[in-house]
């Protein structure tokens, strides 16, 4: 009986420390593909956006349609420092 509980226990160990190693290769790979994943997931939410609001989607295409392309510049850069400080003041678009 105490051989088969010994090599009980060496089994035990070996698959305990095979789990472990296992384990370390998976985080490895995770920590690989987790900048991938995280513009994937940006890329779906941009794309889920779309598709609930496409009447502002249109909104906007046609309101630079109506201006200049001068005008329409200078709409889009105000809209991107607008952008960027509510970025800094609220965080509610990181960049993480």
């Amino acid at each position: 009986m105490s051989t088969k509980r010994n090599d009980l226990a060496i089994k035990k160990a070996r698959l305990q420390a095979e789990a472990s190693l296992q384990r370390k290769m998976l985080s490895t790979h995770a920590s690989d593909l987790q900048m991938r994943l995280k513009w994937l997931d940006k890329g779906l939410a941009a794309t889920r956006f779309v598709k609930n609001n496409p009447g502002m989607i249109l909104g906007a295409g046609a309101l630079f349609a109506f201006f200049t392309p001068i005008k329409a510049a200078r709409m889009i850069l105000g809209s991107w420092a607008a952008l960027k400080g509510m970025r800094k003041l609220s965080g509610i678009f990181s960049k993480d």
